[in-house]
């Protein structure tokens, strides 16, 4: 576990399993009576119900060594295994964030519904990305999700928040059985504060991009975090604006090469502007191959010639 979770507690009334190395063969690790599964950090691992008859549960609770701070990024990650037992596996898994210690007296599914019930209790779900496919009963499978804390977390909660009917499930070619269950080993649970993005004002930044095919301009995978980076500090700072320049590699006319410059540019700001960004806030313009980076002004290092800069700058809005 990281710095900043501290006790684990049970939310409701079902238990949930504890192995260890040192543990009876029933508990054990790697054989337990769920299965086989060595840990995948240290000597011990957790265990839960994440779908089972009469929309039974098992969850995990987890306390925050100190409340999360208001807009400020956070990473959670923790790695699943299915034992080997299950024969049913989930398609995805949340967490929920909560401004207190849950505990209500059954066991069965903390739905997001029934948790509007709870007095005084603030709450929010948070997706994770999983690497791998979860029905993988031989090695793990770590779940992962960046997010914004909203100023009131200081409990995690770990399960299936979604009745069976709600449920999603891998390979479900026929409706499962009463005797049909899902249960996923969880180890190695972390969770992160990230810097927070900011970007200094009349500074030249090169986007983050594997480097442009020849005649591309789409934005890979790379390039659309970037991108989020960007959406999230104009988001914050209503004061600035965003310059973007699109460049590229001399291997055609000038105008050809100005028109792909300008593609590349119009892309990042198209997607600026789809996520929510006022159009008077972004300025683009494609420069062709006239400033290559071999100029001197910018280190070449892991960007070629073909790229996108930006520089933000004080908006002006009259």
């Amino acid at each position: 576990m990281d710095v900043l979770i501290e006790d684990v507690s049970l939310p409701t009334s079902s238990s949930g399993d504890y192995f260890n190395q040192c543990a009876n063969e029933d508990f054990g690790v790697p054989s337990n009576f769920k299965g086989n599964q060595s840990a995948a950090e240290g000597s011990a691992y957790i265990g839960l119900y994440f779908y089972a008859l009469n929309d039974y549960r098992e969850y995990a609770q987890l306390n925050t060594a100190k409340k999360l701070r208001e807009k400020h990024p956070y990473k959670i990650s923790f790695q699943v295994s299915l034992a080997e037992n299950s024969n049913l596996a989930l398609k995805s898994m949340s967490i929920l964030l909560v401004n207190r210690k849950v505990k209500v007296p059954n066991s069965s599914v903390l739905t997001k519904s029934r948790l509007d019930l709870e007095k005084d209790l603030e709450f929010h779900e948070v997706q994770l990305k999983a690497d791998n496919s979860m029905a993988d009963t031989s090695g793990w499978v770590t779940l992962s999700a960046e997010f914004d804390a909203r100023g009131f977390e200081s409990h995690i909660l770990i399960g299936n928040f979604h009745n069976n009917g709600n449920t999603q499930l891998l390979n479900a070619a026929k409706l499962p059985s009463s005797s049909d269950f899902s249960y996923y080993y969880i180890d190695n649970f972390i969770l992160e504060e990230l810097p927070r993005v900011n970007y200094e004002q009349d500074k030249i930044y090169v986007m983050e991009q594997n480097p442009f095919e020849p005649k591309g301009y789409e934005l890979d995978a790379k390039a659309l975090a970037s991108v989020q980076k960007i959406f999230k500090y104009l988001k914050e700072n209503a004061e600035v604006q965003m310059k973007i320049t699109g460049h590229a590699e001399n291997i055609g006319t000038t105008e050809y090469n100005k028109f792909i410059s300008s593609l590349r540019a119009r892309a990042v700001a198209l997607h600026l502007k789809k996520l929510g960004i006022a159009e008077d806030r972004i300025v683009w313009e494609g420069v062709g191959d006239t400033k290559p980076l071999r100029n001197g002004k910018l280190k070449a290092k892991d960007f070629e010639d073909g790229r996108v800069e930006f520089v933000m700058t004080k908006f002006d809005n009259r």
